[in-house]
């Protein structure tokens, strides 16, 4: 099993999703997981609660507030990641002189 990788019921369908990243919030003192799924271009997230055996399960977001915190940190995300395209394909072009 990969590890970047869940099955989620969605619709009444499992459905396959790739974990973007995973992040701790102090303030509210919940883990979310943000992942995309992996036949569409949706991003979503969940609050994972861990049980006492080590596993786990999802619960929805519930506030306003979490969702605009997500959403922040997808977007760092997002630029982290396009910076990081934008850098290689510079030494890619840069190689190519």
């Amino acid at each position: 099993m990969d590890d970047n990788k869940l099955t989620i019921i969605y619709d009444g369908e499992e459905v396959m999703a790739d974990i973007l990243f995973t992040h701790y919030s102090e303030q509210t003192e919940k883990n979310y997981v943000v992942f995309q799924f992996s036949d569409r271009d949706e991003v979503s997230a969940a609050v994972f609660v861990e049980t006492e055996n080590g596993e786990g399960y999802f619960e929805d977001v519930q506030t306003d507030e979490e969702w605009e915190m997500l959403d922040e940190l997808l977007q760092n995300y997002l630029g982290d990641d396009q910076d990081d395209e934008d850098a290689q394909d510079d030494e890619d072009e840069s190689d190519e002189d």
